[in-house]
């Protein structure tokens, strides 16, 4: 046998170490990953996870539910979890809705909120459900605005257990001129079955206005559906608006690729275009561009997951986007808050809102934006413009109201030069999850924050309180809580409330030099790349740099 020379042994056995370490590094990560996820299956104070199961016919009853509004005793779309006397999790035999099960659709893991989801089944109010004999636990849910409820019937061998459940609405949002959507949610509507399919779960989650999307390959583009991920073929904009009772679904487009970031068009009335049918998105055009086209075409654009701080550095400086989709898996994606915050203290206003990216999450909607409309009809269109205009929050369960001298989020208190003390009223419910602190954010910085104990914890609470401000500024508001193992699992944030002092922006050279810094990356990147189109795009990028450099300029 030849033997391998020693030098050549050598480095054999140094790359089998290093394949062994770092299959041991994966190893240890995925467990620590896998650690995590009894906070959203395992029952609290129970000892092990329960799993989705099938009763055994000879040991089984069953269980016949009807979930009913609280104030009109209909029954109603909800989220249910049904644990047996095993700890086994069981769903309905027969189930429109069973393949947007949890252990079928979504659960995507280490993402958050981590709070109690077990393995939930979506139905409209009324079900059948074969479980083994004892004490059952039953928990329903239905959106942010509901009283979650449990009942612990129990069920006999052989024999069938009526349980019926009320869901009373806690906060009526609507009636204050709040309305429900969400901006990034993947499901097929090729025809009416998947829009009423659509429809029922966004009733389920309660979402007013619920934006379904296509989205592309991000290595190659064409404007036609059969390219895409997700087919959207009711139409798109207006012509794809579906609505039964309050509850809407509208159709969009996910645009994508890796170089540039995924963008989300709301609204628009075709796909867009993307300068003459190229087929690779990484090159060219920049969103920027797109974005245009779609304004033309009646739409709204929204940087997906915090923009992957890619080009939305660029855009911002150019006003090209509407904003961006900051708050996804219950945190703060891409640019998060610290590039977010930046770009508010620039002078720029730029309206994050927040998404769930079904099924790619925990819950359809488990993420979503607030838009305030007050006597304003809700309409796709009115949700959209209130959107883009920051007149909003975001949030994973808390419904947070902000106020600063009558202002809501997305508009201006207009003062004189000087010192001045605005009045600032916050209003609180979650009746999903406790939270545990709410934080007063003026200009980027916590102004003052306030513990919540006890019933605080879910409201509702009122909370008043005055700040100072001697220069124009914004303020928001953050209301959030850790899960048991200081997980993400409650969050919101509302949209700033301006103050302006004689018609000033906040305009801070500090912040513009950072995001100056930041685009720069990209400027860096895009000049090391080989493409055909390079110069077309570092024109763009640089474009946006003098814009930035300007104002730092001139906020010295």
């Amino acid at each position: 046998m030849q033997r391998i020379p020693q030098t050549t042994a050598t480095i054999f056995a140094m790359l089998l170490l290093a394949l062994a370490v770092g299959f041991a590094q994966r190893d240890k990560a995925k467990q620590k990953t896998l650690a995590r996820e009894p906070e959203v299956h395992r029952l609290p104070g129970a000892t092990r996870s329960g799993r989705p199961a099938v009763a055994k016919t000879n040991t089984s009853g069953t269980l016949r539910l009807k979930i009913v509004d609280a104030d009109t005793k209909q029954p109603v779309f909800c989220r249910v979890d049904v644990v047996g006397a095993d700890g086994n999790h069981y769903e309905p035999a027969e189930n429109p809705l069973a393949p947007w099960s949890l252990h079928r659709l979504g659960n995507r893991i280490d993402k958050g909120p981590f709070r109690y989801y077990g393995w939930f089944f979506y139905c409209n109010g009324t079900c059948d459900v074969a479980v083994p004999a004892g004490t059952i636990r039953v928990q329903v849910w239905k959106g942010f605005e509901y009283e979650p409820v449990v009942v612990t019937p129990t069920v006999t061998k052989n024999e069938t257990t009526d349980v019926s459940v009320q869901l009373k609405r806690r906060t009526d949002m609507a009636a204050r001129g709040w309305y429900s959507g969400d901006t990034h949610i993947h499901l097929d509507r090729r025809n009416e079955t998947d829009n009423q399919r659509a429809l029922d779960l966004a009733a389920a989650e309660d979402i007013r206005f619920a934006h379904i999307l296509c989205m592309n390959d991000p290595r190659t583009y064409k404007p036609t559906m059969d390219a895409q991920i997700w087919y959207q073929t009711q139409g798109l904009g207006k012509k794809s608006e579906r609505f039964r009772g309050p509850y809407g679904i509208a159709s969009g487009q996910e645009y994508r690729c890796g170089t540039f970031g995924h963008i989300c068009f709301v609204g628009g009335s075709r796909m867009v275009d993307a300068d003459g049918l190229q087929t690779d998105p990484n090159n060219w055009p920049v969103f920027g561009l797109v974005a245009d086209e779609l304004h033309s075409l009646g739409g709204y654009a929204f940087h997906a997951h915090g923009g992957y701080e890619k080009e939305i550095y660029a855009d911002f400086a150019q006003e090209a986007t509407d904003g961006v989709e900051l708050l996804q898996f219950a945190v703060y994606r891409g640019i998060g808050l610290e590039g977010w915050y930046h770009i508010l203290n620039a002078g720029f206003r730029f309206p994050a809102v927040g998404a769930s990216d079904y099924p790619y999450c925990r819950a359809f909607g488990d993420c979503r934006t607030y838009c305030r409309l007050g006597d304003i009809k809700p309409t796709f269109d009115t949700w959209n413009r209130a959107a883009a205009a920051g007149k909003s929050f975001v949030t994973t369960g808390p419904l947070l109201e902000v106020t600063v001298e009558g202002k809501h989020p997305g508009e201006t208190v207009s003062r004189r030069a000087g010192q001045h003390e605005l009045h600032v009223t916050v209003q609180l419910s979650s009746p999903v999850a406790p939270v545990d602190e709410i934080e007063l954010i003026v200009g980027g910085k916590i102004r003052t924050r306030r513990k919540l104990i006890g019933e605080d914890r879910t409201g509702p609470l009122t909370w008043k309180t005055t700040v100072s401000v001697d220069d124009s500024t914004w303020l928001a508001v953050r209301a959030f809580a850790k899960s048991g193992a200081g997980r993400e699992n409650v969050e919101a944030h509302t949209n700033p409330v301006y103050v302006s002092l004689d018609g000033g922006k906040s305009r801070s050279h500090k912040n513009l030099t950072w995001l100056i810094a930041k685009l720069d990356e990209r400027i860096a990147y895009h000049a090391g790349r080989k493409f055909d189109e390079k110069s077309k795009v570092l024109s763009y990028f640089h474009k946006s740099r003098e814009i930035l450099t300007r104002m730092a300029e001139a906020a010295k």
